[in-house]
């Protein structure tokens, strides 16, 4: 008998001991998350290792990991993580979630073809399941991938799909502008125009500042290369009062070098020039380095004519 009781207590601390350790990989792992969200990869990635130390097939640990190195552009070990996390799925929505945020690496990578057959792998669960979101996520993800490949009519085809299951104003938005685009790099400007008008208006109803401004200045860009340059500058100028009353210096910047890019097209060289140069000062301001950069090459072009 006493024999069976420490066997007994034995097993009951093994068993809070293990709980124990599941509950803190488990705080391991949300801390992660949240260096992600922070933007602190190294942070992010010393938690995953923690968690792992107490989990070792912790698939959740193993999904951020991945995505942390993904994060610092470490395509590699990044790969390696997923698809352990991959191997360590137990349902058809864990394995969807998994192949898509390969796909996302492999794309990153400019592996066009695996990362298709990623995307592809997960809408095929993603249909079986009928989980729409995830159709909808990976129709979109395999016609960014096609884009990026130059493929624009199939990347279209793709939209198109995804736009027909978005569910809310933010997802016609998001998709109306991804069909715009393919439409615009097609030379179509006319259903370009009509799609981006759409996210535009989508927006207005749903959007925060990011999205309205992004949406109004993609609307601008559209006209211009379109060469409607007076539409083009009506939209501009509406996304720069947008950003004034709002306090979006960085919008502010962007519509000035989105109008002196419109302004260059149209011959006005001089005036280009002004609204270059203020998007440079408030980019330099504000420390928008990518931004900046393009300004620069803006301004190079102009200088050179």
């Amino acid at each position: 008998m006493q024999f069976r009781f420490l066997t007994l207590a034995l097993f009951i601390a093994l068993s809070s001991q293990l709980r124990a350790e599941e509950q803190s990989a488990v705080s391991k792992i949300n801390a992660c998350n949240q260096a992600i969200k922070e933007g602190d990869a190294s942070k992010a990635l010393a938690f995953a290792d923690q968690a792992l130390k107490l989990d070792a097939n912790n698939r959740e640990a193993y999904l951020c990991k991945g995505r942390a190195y993904g994060g610092i552009g470490n395509n590699q070990e990044a790969l390696l993580a997923l698809q352990t996390a991959e191997k360590f799925s137990a349902n058809p929505l864990e394995h969807m979630v998994a192949l898509t945020l390969i796909g996302n690496v492999q794309s990153s990578d400019k592996k066009y073809e695996d990362a298709l057959a990623s995307y592809r792998k997960s809408l095929t669960l993603a249909q079986s399941e009928k989980n729409t979101r995830f159709e909808r996520i990976n129709h979109n993800l395999i016609g960014d991938t096609l884009a990026a490949n130059n493929q624009l009519q199939q990347a279209l085809e793709s939209f198109l799909a995804g736009n027909k299951l978005a569910a809310n104003g933010n997802e016609h938005a998001d998709s109306a502008e991804r069909i715009a685009a393919a439409y615009s790099d097609l030379g179509k400007f006319d259903l370009a125009i009509e799609y981006q008008v759409q996210a535009v208006l989508a927006e207005e109803g749903n959007g925060d500042l990011d999205h309205r401004a992004n949406a109004g200045l993609e609307l601008g860009r559209i006209y211009t290369r379109a060469g409607d340059y007076p539409k083009a500058e009506k939209a501009i100028n509406k996304i720069i009062k947008l950003s004034k009353d709002n306090g979006g210096t960085y919008w502010e910047a962007k519509s000035y070098y989105y109008l002196g890019i419109a302004k260059t097209t149209s011959g006005q060289a001089d005036e280009a020039k002004k609204l270059l140069q203020d998007a440079q000062r408030i980019s330099k301001e504000i420390g928008e380095d990518q931004l900046n950069d393009d300004i620069k090459q803006q301004l190079a072009k102009l200088d050179s004519k």
